[in-house]
């Protein structure tokens, strides 16, 4: 997988490596829950909107748009971790070649 460089942005400076894997694991909660949020209340509004076959349609693009998002956030998630561990497995190596 591609990893992007992202030791020079502002939460790596600031807060380290430590506060960027915080972050994911925050954040990407956070997107999760309001994913799951927003998929139940498109739940209980879809039926309101149409009957009979309109609502079988309907209701399949709730389905696609869930998991397309769900899709999106999770490639999101394993391109930040994995930038994250490239950042680690640097820190690592240039302490081990300190005396």
């Amino acid at each position: 997988m591609k990893t992007e460089d992202i030791s020079q942005t502002t939460l790596v400076r600031k807060y380290g490596v430590r506060g960027a894997k915080l972050y994911v694991r925050l954040w990407f909660s956070f997107m999760y829950f309001l994913l799951v949020a927003l998929a139940a209340g498109l739940w209980a509004v879809v039926p309101e909107f149409a009957a009979g076959w309109r609502r079988i349609f309907l209701g399949c693009v709730v389905c696609g748009l869930t998991v397309l998002a769900a899709s999106i956030l999770t490639k999101m998630r394993l391109e930040f971790l994995a930038a994250v561990e490239l950042l680690e497995t640097r820190g690592k190596a240039a302490g081990a070649s300190m005396p």
